[in-house]
């Protein structure tokens, strides 16, 4: 629970045909829990003890004895006032009725975790970004105060004899929400971030069999102690990337083997790269400038080839490419809760792929196409699990204040969108990608993964360099899958070296559930 310490103004009850009155001093306010997946605090992680001191000269000897110099020094100035004082202090063990001791709870501390996602509150204590914003009346119905009662004479100064009484006012409710993070997957990915040296960027890992999010991860990551640095910092601290979108490169190859499959194309089709492909007079490159020679679908994911899947998309048609993209969950937001929405991102229609050369640009995930990690990682599941697309989401239950499950979430949409068996060829693809291919370095030490590697043009350039943004997305184990992972690098340099590795360390981290 959150205890803001203040001295606030003293309540004043007065009784009658008396100089003394009864006065409340409210020492800390609580509000709302957060909790992840297996009921771990999300916030007020963090605490310490508090002396509620009513300053008679017994309390007073008792501290003397009690307390270091200093720390008595504090007490003494404190004192003058001749009301009731806080003091910060881990050693007294003292009796005294005029002495209180209470533990304090910091809601947010610096070694928290899934900022971006759980948000921070004003002065006020008001919700104003994240869970903390969108679940604001619920976590202040769990609201609660503590209070010391004392006595005083009528010009407000303490009196002896007559000990502090303390008043909670609901301060014990475990009242609020549980997510679907689970915290230490979320902390692992946040070490993985930083072990890679991924400074701007974000992780999604999902439940493969659910599309529950066990961990949203986005950097850099804001202070809540110091807001007005991170609004002046260029590289948008306060921004969640994880539902931000961007471009996508070949994380959207499999989209289009998929519209392929499903329209009788079968992975034996061979098509030549000789490092381009023209198309209208428009040239494209291939990343190897030499030619990746005749390949066939699996062969050409495998190494990711840009002219395979040029030729791929001109044989399947825009129609089919962008059904199977929006059957997947692309041009779709994704609503987690009223104020935390990821972007749509942009699915083009028929009518902006007028010409075969936007049409080659859409085939390897580049051109107008943009999404966000939350989207890829949501499709990825579907490859994953049978072909089932279910819509992410974050909030699991509801709690009571006795910490009874009041509500919950659950999705049970099951929308079949790909058949098993082109489901089973795209693993097939992603799997030997992460065996053979470009994904090598997302290969795990235990077990085997599935997944595709991406580095995306942003049509933005650093003096001669275009910058690009890379991506590693796919699922782990290979073979009867549990988690989706979805890494992004914005201003990367390949996907290869900068996203498959945090794959890998994920991956590693999770089969062993170690950070």
């Amino acid at each position: 629970m959150l205890f803001r310490i203040a001295y606030i103004s003293d309540t004043l009850s007065a009784q009658a045909g008396s100089q003394k009155s009864s006065r409340l001093m409210t020492v800390g306010h609580t509000r709302g829990m957060i909790y992840d997946r297996n009921m771990k605090p999300l916030v007020n992680r963090e605490m310490y003890t508090v002396l509620v001191v009513n300053p008679t000269a017994e309390a007073m000897t008792v501290l003397e004895e009690q307390l270091q110099p200093d720390e008595y020094a504090t007490a003494q100035e404190n004192a003058k006032a001749g009301r009731p004082f806080l003091l910060r202090c881990d050693t007294y063990n003292g009796e005294c009725e005029d002495i209180k001791n209470v533990i304090v709870y910091d809601r947010y501390s610096g070694n928290d975790t899934a900022v971006h996602l759980i948000g921070y509150l004003d002065s006020e204590g008001n919700g104003i970004s994240g869970v903390e914003k969108a679940f604001d009346s619920l976590l202040k119905e769990h609201s609660g105060t503590f209070s010391v009662r004392y006595n005083a004479d009528a010009s407000g100064k303490t009196l002896s004899g007559m000990g502090l009484e303390t008043v909670n006012n609901n301060y014990d409710s475990r009242g609020g929400i549980v997510l679907t993070i689970d915290s230490e997957i979320q902390r692992i990915c946040e070490n993985s971030m930083k072990w890679n040296n991924l400074e701007k960027g974000a992780v999604v890992v999902l439940d493969v069999a659910t599309s529950e999010i066990l961990a949203m991860a986005s950097t850099p990551v804001f202070d809540r102690e110091n807001l007005s640095v991170a609004l002046r910092n260029d590289d948008s601290p306060f921004l969640n990337r994880a539902l931000e979108s961007y471009a996508v490169g070949s994380v959207f190859k499999p989209v289009v083997a998929v519209a392929a499959l499903e329209n009788g194309i079968n992975t034996d089709v061979i098509f030549n790269c000789d490092g381009c492909s023209e198309v209208s007079g428009v040239r494209f490159n291939c990343h190897k400038r030499t030619g990746h020679g005749m390949n066939d679908m699996l062969d050409a994911m495998s190494v990711s080839c840009n002219s395979y899947f040029i030729n791929l998309g001109q044989a399947v048609g825009a129609d089919d490419i962008i059904l199977s993209a929006y059957s997947l969950g692309f041009g779709k937001e994704i609503v987690l809760c009223d104020s935390i929405i990821s972007d749509m991102g942009n699915l083009p229609d028929t009518d902006n792929i007028d010409s075969l050369p936007a049409l080659a640009n859409l085939s390897f995930g580049q051109g107008a196409l943009l999404a966000t990690p939350l989207q890829i990682a949501a499709a990825y599941c579907a490859f994953a699990n049978g072909g089932y697309y279910r819509e992410p989401y974050v909030l699991k239950n509801m709690i009571g204040y006795n910490g009874e499950i009041t509500a919950y979430y659950k999705n049970e949409i099951n929308n079949k969108v790909l058949p098993d068996s082109v489901c089973e060829e795209i693993s097939e693809m992603l799997a030997e990608t992460v065996k053979n291919g470009s994904g090598k370095l997302a290969s795990p030490m235990v077990g085997d993964a599935a997944g595709k590697t991406a580095t995306a043009e942003t049509g933005r350039n650093d003096g001669n360099k275009k910058i690009v943004n890379t991506w590693f997305a796919g699922f782990y184990p290979a073979e009867n899958p549990e988690y989706v992972i979805v890494i992004f690098r914005e201003d990367g340099n390949s996907s290869s070296t900068d996203c498959a590795p945090v794959f890998r360390d994920i991956a590693d981290c999770i089969s062993g559930k170690t950070e």
